[in-house]
């Protein structure tokens, strides 16, 4: 727990982004090791519901638009049909004020003229009849294609609404917060455990940084989502008990095995106590730099995300991150 040397943080900071592709921990971990490691895999990636939505989105979005051009398609034929209501309208009442002037033309005719005054009431009123025919239809139309427009009006909205949920859930499902909280509980006992039985074979390498394959999937994801941020981090993980020895003697601390951290002129753990030894603790570098302050964007990044990827920050040191904080 031990800010780095300049030079060193330059190197680490200068490793390309090529490592290789970290899995849940393997068998030969401790048994909460791989249950961290299992959990963090699981909130790190969609849930089978949303794989399964993910591949039906396509098709779903298809749907939303035929449906949105059917829905347009019916109104086009409802104002058609009300069109046609209009016009059966219009012409119904010219034919009833036809047939009632026929009417009244018939009664004032004098009795020459009645045959054909009767002639003409007689075509008027079928007429009327018609007429009164033709917007009866025209109104079954009108009420046909209202309904037939409210079911497309429907369906094309619960298309977008079942468009909607699954982006949410497929959305949702990047982060599994539950199973990142079950995590963070076993966290303490993941380390006593490993501890316990630590060889240098528990540890492999992401991108160039020494860590345990207990964290090394969530490692490797946080480092790839900062960098696709736009935060590219670095840094160090495992060391040696030896060199943590050769650290305190470095960094000043007045008894190797029995002065605390903070006695030496930079934290350093007592030998024996640090997660570095055991390759769960990463000190951080950002821009080939230890990351010192918190008001660098480097650590805003990490404040906001890192826990999402099992890693707490040591309060007194910003550079160093741990699965416990400690």
């Amino acid at each position: 727990m031990r800010k780095f040397p300049a030079v060193a943080a330059a190197v680490l900071a200068t490793v390309p982004f090529v490592g290789v592709t970290a899995q849940p921990a393997s068998a030969a971990q401790p048994a909460t090791a791989k249950t961290w490691s299992a959990l963090m895999y699981n909130s790190l990636n969609p849930s089978p519901e949303a794989i399964k939505l993910r591949t039906m989105l396509p098709v779903m979005r298809r749907t939303v638009i035929d449906r949105r051009n059917a829905l347009a398609q019916a109104v086009r034929a409802q104002g058609a049909a009300q069109a046609a209501v209009a016009a059966a309208t219009s012409g119904t009442r010219l034919a009833t004020k036809r047939y009632a002037a026929a009417t009244v033309a018939r009664d004032a005719a004098k009795k020459a003229d009645r045959p054909k005054a009767n002639a003409t009431v007689k075509l008027r009123h079928t007429q009327l009849g018609q007429s009164v025919t033709a917007l009866r239809v025209a109104q079954t139309g009108l009420r046909n294609t209202t309904a037939k427009a409210t079911a497309a009006n429907d369906a094309w909205h619960a298309a977008t609404v079942a468009v909607r949920n699954a982006e949410q859930k497929i959305a949702a499902s990047g982060y599994d917060p539950t199973a990142a909280a079950q995590a963070a509980k076993i966290s303490a006992q993941v380390v006593t455990d490993t501890r316990a039985g630590f060889t240098i074979d528990d540890t492999t390498q992401i991108y160039g940084i020494t860590i345990n394959k207990t964290i090394a999937y969530a490692f490797q994801r946080m480092l790839d989502d900062a960098a696709h941020d736009g935060v590219p981090l670095s840094g160090g993980g495992f060391r040696t008990k030896e060199r943590q020895i050769e650290l305190r003697v470095i960094n000043g601390c007045p008894d190797i095995w029995t002065a605390p951290a903070s006695s030496c002129r930079v934290p350093t753990a007592i030998p024996g106590r640090s997660l570095h030894e055991i390759g769960l603790a990463i000190d951080l570098t950002y821009g080939g730099k230890t990351i010192g302050s918190r008001d660098g964007v480097a650590f805003k990044w990490l404040a906001a995300n890192a826990a999402r990827y099992g890693l707490v920050n040591l309060p007194s040191e910003p550079w160093h991150w741990s699965i416990t904080g400690s």
